[in-house]
């Protein structure tokens, strides 16, 4: 759904899983499961493209700077990280929005956070559940079903 918008859209650059984000003023260098860059951002040099060295031109190795929007998908062994650790330090990297998911239990946990004045601040979520992204321009809500086989699949529903 994501990707969807971002191409549809024309609105920048969205990675999902191994894409390294680095910001050497707050000390953060990391992959976050989901990473989105606007074009707007690249333009103004709020973050570029490290080359990867060797003879392929266009292959990266990173993206330094600030993203606008990056996603964190807790796992058991990521709770401590993606909780505690992480919002603060892309607070400091000046990340606009922080978007959290948390599907280990029976209701998924689905946050978007966006900069408040010391941290990152819950957005609420409207009468039918849905909370707005500043940075994408839309709604959005997590909803969770059981497949035929009793297995849980997710689906990311978009509003404009």
């Amino acid at each position: 759904m994501l990707s969807h918008r971002v191409k549809r859209e024309r609105l920048g650059y969205l990675q999902i899983d191994r894409t390294r984000i680095s910001c050497p003023q707050a000390d953060l260098s990391v992959e976050p499961d989901i990473v989105f860059i606007s074009y707007p951002t690249f333009e103004s040099g709020g973050a570029r493209l490290v080359p990867k060295s060797g003879q392929h031109a266009d292959r990266y190795i990173e993206v330094e700077g600030m993203a606008d929007l990056v996603v964190e998908i807790v796992s058991d062994s990521s709770v401590k990280k993606d909780t505690r650790r992480l919002p603060p330090a892309y607070f400091q990297a000046g990340v606009r929005e922080f978007w959290l998911v948390d599907a280990r239990g029976q209701t998924p946990i689905f946050i978007i956070h966006r900069r408040g004045e010391n941290g990152f601040e819950p957005v609420a979520a409207d009468a039918g559940g849905f909370q707005s992204s500043a940075v994408l321009a839309c709604r959005y809500r997590l909803d969770a079903m059981r497949d035929a086989k009793g297995n849980w699949e997710y689906d990311l529903r978009e509003e404009a």
